[in-house]
């Protein structure tokens, strides 16, 4: 016997599906967690995320989580405004010099003049 679960489509409204109809993702942190669904009424794809509540809910209905493997780097805290194309020619301008490493990690090269 399957179970059926209860999903709502901003389109459509509430609609039923089984579990193999919804794709559950759990990720490393709470907040990365979500689930989606085919609507059986338009097809359109909808995903939502999902708290520690419904990710039991949805586990207890029968449904097989898919794992997500986020790099740890997006979880690092940010600071900073976001780059921005200008910032991208910058770096791609500096990385067409022969002195780009020595630049980015703050090391001068021996052919360097001294800073007065």
């Amino acid at each position: 016997m399957n179970t059926t679960i209860k999903a709502t489509c901003p389109a459509c409204g509430e609609v039923a599906l089984t579990s193999e109809d919804v794709v559950l993702r759990i990720g490393p942190a709470t907040s990365t967690n979500s689930y989606g669904f085919s609507c059986p009424r338009c097809t359109q794809f909808v995903t939502k995320t999902a708290d520690e509540r419904v990710v039991r809910l949805l586990l207890s209905g029968g449904v097989r989580p898919i794992p997500i493997h986020v790099p740890a780097e997006v979880l690092e805290y940010r600071s900073g405004p976001p780059i921005n194309h200008d910032d991208i020619l910058a770096l791609h301008e500096l990385l067409d010099g022969d002195n780009w490493f020595e630049e980015l990690s703050g090391r001068r090269s021996a052919a360097d003049p001294p800073t007065v």
